[in-house]
């Protein structure tokens, strides 16, 4: 499931133009849960760091297709082709 999630917060992040400024704090809610985030630019990586309503920290890494990074201090890491997938429930 968090990754279902985790794949809509990268979607919505690859929808943001790559001029991202620190500080752009969005939120989301999925099946009850709210997800806020902010992301920043790091030269070509764009780092989403953010939170789930119960405290839940998470922190993804988008480089050219790829996302890595932690959801609640485990590893995660997909393709943004698999995230978009999962996103639109293909």
């Amino acid at each position: 499931m968090f990754k279902t999630v985790l794949a809509s917060a990268a979607v919505a992040l690859l929808a943001v133009p790559a001029v991202a400024q620190a500080d752009d704090s969005r939120e989301f809610s999925h099946e009850g849960v709210n997800y806020s985030y902010t992301t920043a630019q790091k030269g070509k990586v764009t780092v989403i760091d953010g939170a789930t309503s119960a405290g839940v920290p998470f922190r993804l890494y988008v480089k050219g297709g790829r996302v890595t990074g932690t959801y609640n201090s485990r590893y995660v890491s997909f393709t943004t082709a698999e995230a978009a997938k999962l996103h639109l429930g293909e």
